[in-house]
């Protein structure tokens, strides 16, 4: 059992098949930043809001004691393992679902950077060291698997974790050809997957984010996700990498931002609910 006491978690199925309760949040809103605030189809009574805009020294560094509140706040959740967390400065809360998780599991991350650097000090981690964390601290992270890296980045990864990370970084074959498929299901040493992605992967046509970004399409990314839905039970997903809302920034382009990263939020949640095979979620309107 990994740290944590949180119920045992099992492949995401239809929900005609594991008779889920469709009245079920379909998602879970982790309110850090107030971005989701401006994607106006997240306020319904589909999705579940927990508020962490309270928490100080969160925005990009986290401490674990301020973890440990945020999973505190998460036990109340009664969405679907599925969970936005706003700007990429927040991604380390992946760290959080994953410290949850009681079965060996390999780690998808969709993401433009490895977030693999040397955590800052052994009680702290961030936006760019959440990873190396959870290698460290999760002996049940059997693997990690990171899509669309930048090349350069990738060789950055330091060589403790060599043996445990693969990657595929961008700028290779299109990623919908069934040979790169059939590669990234081959690293996948576990039956369950947790799927992450940071929106920075994707190019900018299909999402805007400040970090730079990749340039992989919305459609290949949506592929991917199908195809892994297919093959290998998954166990959760978080959605990320939004644009900060600031008045100092130009507000009209935080519309604009808002507007597309909701487009693309919308479709990867769809996938996520409607998917078919070993680990699809159950169907439920997004």
């Amino acid at each position: 059992m990994v740290e944590g006491s949180a119920p045992h978690f099992e492949p995401v199925l239809k929900t005609e098949e594991k008779g889920l309760d469709t009245m079920r949040p379909a998602a879970t809103i982790l309110n850090f930043d107030r971005v989701y605030e401006l994607q106006t189809s997240f306020k319904g009574k589909n999705y579940e809001w927990i508020d962490v805009t309270d928490l100080r020294h969160t925005n990009g560094y986290c401490d674990l004691k301020a973890l440990a509140v945020i999973r505190e706040r998460l036990k109340r959740r009664r969405a679907r393992p599925i969970a936005f967390f706003g700007t990429g400065n927040y991604h380390y809360v992946t760290h959080v679902f994953l410290s949850d998780i009681d079965m060996p599991f390999t780690l998808i991350l969709f993401d433009h950077h490895t977030d693999l650097s040397e955590p800052p000090s052994p009680s702290i981690t961030s936006c760019g060291a959440w990873v190396a964390t959870s290698l460290q601290r999760l002996p049940l992270l059997r693997h990690v698997v990171i899509i669309g890296v930048r090349p350069d980045f990738a060789q950055t990864i330091p060589s403790r974790f060599r043996s445990k990370v693969s990657v595929f970084p961008e700028g290779g074959p299109d990623w919908k050809e069934p040979r790169v498929k059939r590669a990234i299901i081959t690293a996948i040493p576990t039956p369950s997957v947790y799927i992450s992605i940071d929106k920075d992967v994707l190019r900018e046509p299909d999402a805007i984010t400040d970090w730079d970004q990749g340039s992989m399409k919305l459609e290949q990314l949506l592929d991917l996700v199908k195809y892994m839905m297919m093959h290998k039970d998954v166990i959760g997903m978080d959605i990320g990498g939004e644009y900060p809302v600031s008045l100092a920034r130009d507000f009209g382009h935080c519309l604009l931002a808002a507007q597309i990263n909701e487009r693309a939020n919308r479709r990867i949640l769809t996938v996520a609910l409607r998917g078919k095979g070993r680990g699809a979620s159950p169907s439920v309107s997004a």
